[in-house]
């Protein structure tokens, strides 16, 4: 056994605050990147308890490609406003102290591996990756359309095949051609807000303060999907199974400081 491996990351980053004006704040972050790696985290557990990485264990180039954690596109905006309020009296006691916080993340799906479990590898290593068939262009990999439209099939399963036999038996194959990282999983798009009222309290102390909180995560109740199954040997292949995000979820807090 051995450790053997390298990895290369580079990327944009830019960001942008903006203060507004009466409690209102904004700001945006993007990163724009790309990380290569040999094998990233796409490696198989086996009974023995050892590691393996997908395909030829001593073909460092072969395994070099997108890791598995790469998003080429991330985008943030955050803001936070504290809503304004009259100065004194029952208008400042109802409407001040509120608070209007949001968190809005946008970014592209995961680099995925079109894995394949080969029994019949010369070889003898049954995680392996998919051979491409050549009769689809990159951009064909991935079906058309909306990712509800392709649930059940997410990715073009003509665009793989087996890997080329190669044994004189005319059983046992060679190592697929797929890239590592060659295709995007589903994109997502996310908003968080949060909604609070402070309160000031001349109890126990004269800096007392009571705030109530309210939290909505996922707020627009948005599906967003997880992962397609990526094993071309699997019956389930480009079935997207589940969400990455939970539905909305809200939850409420009270809390004094003194």
């Amino acid at each position: 056994m051995e450790s053997e491996g390298s990895d290369w990351y580079n990327g944009l980053e830019a960001s942008l605050s903006k203060t507004v004006g009466h409690g209102l704040q904004f700001l945006a972050s993007y990163t724009f990147s790309k990380t290569l790696d040999t094998d990233g985290s796409d490696i198989n557990a086996t009974s023995s308890g050892n590691a393996l990485t997908r395909g030829d264990q001593n073909s460092p180039r072969q395994r070099w490609g997108r890791a598995s954690f790469d998003r080429t596109h991330r985008f943030i905006l955050s803001e936070t406003w504290d809503l304004p309020a009259p100065r004194t009296g029952l208008g400042r006691t109802i409407m001040g102290g509120w608070n209007l916080a949001s968190v809005l993340t946008i970014q592209s799906g995961r680099a995925l591996t079109i894995a394949n479990t080969n029994v019949t590898n010369v070889f003898g290593i049954s995680g392996d990756r998919a051979q491409l068939s050549g009769t689809c262009s990159k951009s064909q990999l991935i079906n058309s359309g909306s990712i509800e439209s392709k649930l059940h099939g997410y990715f073009n399963a003509s665009c793989f095949t087996t890997p080329p036999v190669i044994g004189a038996d005319g059983v046992g194959t060679a190592f697929g051609d797929s890239a590592t990282g060659m295709v995007d999983g589903p994109g997502q798009a996310n908003l968080d807000l949060a909604v609070s009222k402070s309160v000031r309290l001349n109890w126990p102390s004269e800096k007392g303060n009571l705030q109530f909180r309210a939290e909505f995560y996922n707020a627009l109740n948005h599906p967003q999907f997880a992962d397609p199954d990526s094993n071309f040997a699997s019956p389930t292949f480009g079935l997207i199974a589940s969400t990455s995000v939970n539905a909305r979820v809200g939850q409420l807090a009270l809390k004094m400081e003194f």
